[in-house]
């Protein structure tokens, strides 16, 4: 119950933040290039010519307060996070400028947001957040498969 109640009361923050970064990375990212745009679709991207990733030396940049404390609860934050999809835009730490696997993750999420929309996406990430930790929840392990499928070898 404190976690649904906790989720409702963040939520309209959270849609906040994201929707205001989510279109500072589409106007200041990167299009995908053709190889990430193979990516994308095999990673279930309905619209991977709309993805833009931007690479900051940070990531995420500059959560509110309540969010940065939600980040903290759960063991994420810029500390942990090397990327972070927001609807179409992705964020990527300057230091993994390039690791296809964290890209391949990121669209996951990207899809992940296309089949749910956005603010039932950020509901259900909040919510497994705090009930399984950032790293463990649903969307995450299934953001982590799509990535290792898709390395594998013979997956070409």
């Amino acid at each position: 119950m404190f976690t649904r109640a906790l989720v409702a009361l963040l939520l309209p923050l959270a849609w906040a933040w994201a929707r205001r970064h989510e279109r500072a990375i589409l106007q200041s990212g990167k299009p995908l290039r053709e190889g990430e745009l193979v990516d994308a679709r095999r990673a279930g991207v309905q619209h991977p010519e709309r993805v833009r990733v931007l690479v900051l030396p940070s990531v995420p940049p500059r959560l509110p307060r309540a969010l940065r404390e939600l980040a903290e609860r759960c063991a994420w934050g810029p500390a942990t996070v090397t990327g972070m999809a927001l609807g179409y835009g992705i964020f990527v730490r300057a230091e993994q400028r390039g690791s296809r696997r964290l890209l391949i993750h990121e669209l996951a999420h990207v899809a992940q947001y296309e089949r749910l929309g956005v603010r039932p996406f950020l509901k259900l990430y909040l919510h497994q957040c705090l009930t399984s930790g950032y790293p463990h929840g649903l969307l995450e392990a299934e953001a982590k498969q799509i990535a290792r499928d898709l390395l594998a070898p013979n997956t070409g």
